[in-house]
């Protein structure tokens, strides 16, 4: 396969959007598509979508049209939210029709089970989903509607006579779950499908992707034990942009304090970006399968102390002004991992703990306990030159799915993990 590299862009967003700009203004690819959701951007063209000059390409909102193209590799970027809405399958037909895709929304590490996998039951996920909260309108109005009707049908079930065993109910509750919030396709089927296309499927981005599959790992090869890793990341999305998750409020900013714990839809939706985080490092520094990783998540809302207006929201004293989400790894009853994440809205609610980055825009800290030494490495934003440009957590993202699509295009069939293995080049000074 040589270059140009044959692409489509699967939701030109915040940050497909950003790709799609990248790639077009790149000799090294070539866009045969993209697929738009917004009825509007339905026929434009794809340059003037970019904010470029036309390219005689048009955007679709028809996945047939795009299963029919012929292409290398399909950039994915659907919104997160499109994660409980039925993404997978249209992930599973992009590999049949024989196109790798990479993804920055998902499958960092699709074996690894979450609440909503199809491993777990109809009714170990009814259960899950009856008691999540949602704030805003990152989810459209589907899922609201459906929530209320799956926590009327759990209540249908605690109420069941014994005489109705769990199977029975299972199977009644399957079809109506999977209506409602489709579970997660498991590894073995992204698998398989990548294997009847011939293709890879490989998820990447910032984080996950970078600081710990790349930064953190390679730092923990030098140490001859370890111990227990962390790592914490601090964000300031007040230059955020406005349609990312529908708003601040989805996030649940803005809200009343008790809106927010740990049932809210963002730190359920979390586990499918940590959950992958805490498995990988898992299988790398302790050879364990992701079967054998349990998660803990512990999300509280912390009040704001200053009136904020970030895009279309309005943060006010004493509503949701920072939100503190800590996602746990075990094996067994041992400790492996802490994967946490503060976010804020304006650098006046800030909430910074003492291990956390010395600066109110915020950064990352990674921690490794083990032997011979203990290693703390931090990476922090100077707040007096901080312009508040969300830009380049979007590029950084994107650059690692298009700096990744020649080796997901040679690689053999099937769902590409990122490799530490060491490197040589000849020297050929």
């Amino acid at each position: 396969m040589t270059r140009p590299y044959r692409l489509i862009i699967w939701g030109p967003g915040d940050m497909g959007g950003r790709a799609l700009r990248t790639a077009l203004e790149s000799p090294d690819f070539e866009v045969v598509g993209v697929k738009v959701f917004n009825p509007n951007k339905h026929g434009r063209d794809i340059g003037e979508l970019a904010g470029l000059p036309p390219v005689g390409t048009r955007a679709t909102t028809s996945k047939a049209e795009i299963l029919a193209l012929e292409a290398d590799c399909v950039v994915h970027t659907p919104t997160t939210p499109a994660l409980v809405q039925g993404a997978d399958a249209d992930v599973l037909d992009l590999l049949e029709s024989g196109k790798n895709v990479v993804s920055a929304a998902s499958y960092h590490n699709p074996a690894m089970p979450t609440w909503l996998s199809e491993s777990r039951s109809p009714l170990e996920v009814l259960r899950t989903v009856s008691q999540i909260r949602v704030t805003g309108s990152a989810f459209g109005s589907h899922l609201p509607r459906a929530l209320s009707a799956l926590k009327t049908l759990m209540r249908v079930v605690d109420s069941s006579p014994a005489r109705f065993a769990r199977p029975v109910l299972d199977r009644l509750a399957g079809p109506m779950v999977d209506l409602a919030v489709p579970r997660r396709a498991s590894g073995e089927r992204l698998q398989a499908a990548c294997l009847r296309g011939g293709v890879s499927l490989h998820g990447t981005g910032l984080h996950p992707g970078l600081m710990v599959e790349q930064l953190l790992l390679r730092l923990a090869g030098l140490l001859n034990e370890v111990r227990e890793v962390k790592f914490l990341e601090v964000g300031d999305l007040s230059q955020a942009p406005d349609g990312m998750w529908g708003g601040l409020a989805s996030l649940g900013f803005g809200m009343p304090l008790s809106a927010v714990d740990s049932n809210h839809a963002i730190a359920l939706m979390q586990h499918f970006y940590f959950d992958a985080v805490l498995a990988n490092v898992a299988h790398t520094l302790f050879g364990v399968g992701a079967d054998q990783v349990r998660v803990e998540r512990h999300v509280y809302p912390v009040p704001a102390r200053i009136r904020v207006r970030a895009g279309g929201s309005v943060i006010e004293p004493g509503s949701v002004g920072a939100i503190h989400m800590s996602y746990r790894g075990y094996i067994g009853d041992r400790l492996f991992m802490t994967n946490a994440e503060c976010w804020h809205v304006g650098l006046g609610n800030a909430h910074l703990g003492p291990d956390h980055p010395r600066s109110l825009t915020g950064g990352h800290v990674i921690t490794l306990d083990g032997s011979p030494a203990r290693i703390e490495m931090r990476n922090e934003l100077d707040d007096e030159s901080y312009g508040g440009d969300w830009s380049a957590v979007t590029d950084i993202s994107v650059k690692a799915m298009l700096d990744v699509i020649p080796e997901l295009c040679a690689a053999p069939p099937g769902v590409a993990m990122p490799d530490l293995s060491p490197r040589f080049r000849l020297e050929t000074a």
